[in-house]
């Protein structure tokens, strides 16, 4: 009897754990997606250095969490609901695609390879902080 009481608390607090993880996760997203549309709203600063700013903050936080050794679900919740929604892979690529379409190859070229390097040193520099 004892046997059936336990897996029973044991399956509520699971149950409990994932509707934790998941209502963090939807919040998140919607603050990381709101925090992106602000940094990149045109009126504010130019759309390209907002992406570039985004994706490169994006970067070091992801970095920063994985270097701490994260519970599943804070990665989860952290890594891909916020920061999921925060980073846009595909707004640099649209932007860069409009730089190609303007016959701006070189600027093109500039802004991937910039946001590329950014990136991945901005992600190393967030494991390193991360793991201190």
């Amino acid at each position: 009897m004892s046997d059936f009481i336990n897996s029973d608390w044991c399956f509520f607090a699971f149950s409990q754990n994932k509707i934790f993880t998941l209502v963090f996760f939807i919040l998140l997203a919607a603050i990381g997606s709101l925090l992106r549309w602000i940094l990149q709203n045109p009126q504010r600063s130019h759309k390209l250095l907002g992406t570039f700013l985004v994706n490169v903050t994006a970067s070091f936080l992801l970095g920063f969490l994985l270097g701490g050794s994260p519970s599943g679900e804070m990665i989860t919740i952290a890594g891909t609901g916020f920061l999921g929604s925060f980073s846009t892979f595909s707004t640099a690529m649209m932007e860069a695609n409009d730089a190609l379409e303007r016959q701006q190859k070189l600027s093109a070229v500039f802004y991937l390879a910039s946001s590329i390097v950014a990136g991945v040193a901005a992600a190393l520099l967030g494991l390193e902080v991360g793991a201190k």
